[in-house]
């Protein structure tokens, strides 16, 4: 019993390993990188303080180059002040935490903003984002993306690009939303993150996804999602386009598609437990909408039967060890 024991402590310490060597490397020391409107100002102190930045930490600035760089859009250095601290890691998804003692995120919300990064390539990390007074939050995204630089690794900027869109769609239609009811920015990230889990389940399956195919698979989310009398034609082709401007850039046949279905996931049970989309869930049903739950769902069905399927191939290859 003991030598089976150890076989099989050593079979899934080699299999956790390895699957280490598909993710990206732990960072020794996390990176607080701060807007450029803070470099000699005296707010900069605080805003230390409340992103919890050590002596051990390594510092930089987010300038308007680095905004048109990873966003396609230049801002002044005068006006960015959101500011982060990121730690990457191996597993354990991706955390936001927006500390607002001093300002507001006014435009970005934290699944918002899991959403972008997610498509950005950024799947498992915690972040704390602060700013001294009220901002939009761009310089924020954009210091994500450059602590990985610094850090000595390389997002994809066409990915990074397509973020930053998708970021805009989810914030502009959120806007014109603003007040309708059946309406609510955690419905619309929930849809967003299942049309994302969908496509590369499909991928995945070998499926060659048109662009009708992908109209349908948006289609479907919305309704799910009790949004499909809310969103306006426009809007739906809105998030139609960045999809399939995601889809083609490659993003969802990347090789690290697991931890992208991994952080997605996390994200769903995250908008599923906030009060926000729990207040949108029972205003859905007061108008006679219901909002599905993905894990009920084909596709939600498929993800947790691959995972089935998985465990069981591994303890078949553990047994036939023994045979």
């Amino acid at each position: 019993m003991k030598k089976w024991l150890l076989i099989l402590t050593s079979l899934l310490l080699t299999f956790s390993l390895s699957s280490k060597a598909f993710a990206a490397s732990e960072w020794k020391e996390s990176v607080t990188i701060y807007g450029a409107g803070l470099e000699n100002s005296p707010d900069k102190e605080k805003i230390t303080q409340l992103l919890g930045t050590k002596d051990s930490d390594i510092v930089d600035y987010v300038y308007g180059n680095d905004t048109e760089k990873y966003i396609n859009y230049r801002y002044d250095d005068n006006i960015l002040f959101s500011s982060i601290r990121i730690m990457e890691k191996n597993s354990g998804g991706l955390k936001i935490d927006i500390d607002e003692t001093y300002g507001k995120i006014t435009q970005i919300s934290p699944e918002t903003y899991q959403n972008a990064l997610i498509t950005a390539g950024v799947t498992d990390a915690d972040v704390t984002i602060a700013a001294p007074h009220d901002v939009t939050g761009e310089s924020a995204l954009t210091g994500i993306y450059k602590a990985y630089e610094v850090q000595g690794e390389s997002l994809n900027t066409e990915y990074t690009k397509n973020a930053q869109d998708e970021l805009n769609t989810i914030s502009d239609i959120t806007s014109e939303n603003e007040g309708k009811d059946g309406y609510s920015e955690s419905q619309l990230n929930k849809a967003i993150t299942e049309i994302k889990i969908t496509i590369i389940n499909q991928i995945n399956d070998g499926k060659d996804l048109t662009e009708d195919d992908v109209r349908q698979i948006v289609d479907e989310k919305l309704k799910d999602n009790g949004l499909q009398d809310v969103i306006t034609d426009n809007q739906k082709n809105q998030i139609i386009n960045i999809i399939i401007q995601i889809k083609n850039s490659g993003f969802f046949n990347e090789d690290s598609a697991s931890k992208i279905l991994d952080s997605s996931k996390d994200l769903l049970n995250q908008i599923k437990d906030s009060d926000a989309f729990k207040d949108a869930k029972e205003q859905a049903k007061n108008l006679g909408n219901d909002i599905k739950d993905f894990s009920q769902s084909e596709e939600g069905q498929g993800l947790i039967e691959s995972i089935k399927s998985f465990f069981r191939s591994l303890i078949d290859s553990i047994k036939n060890l023994f045979n």
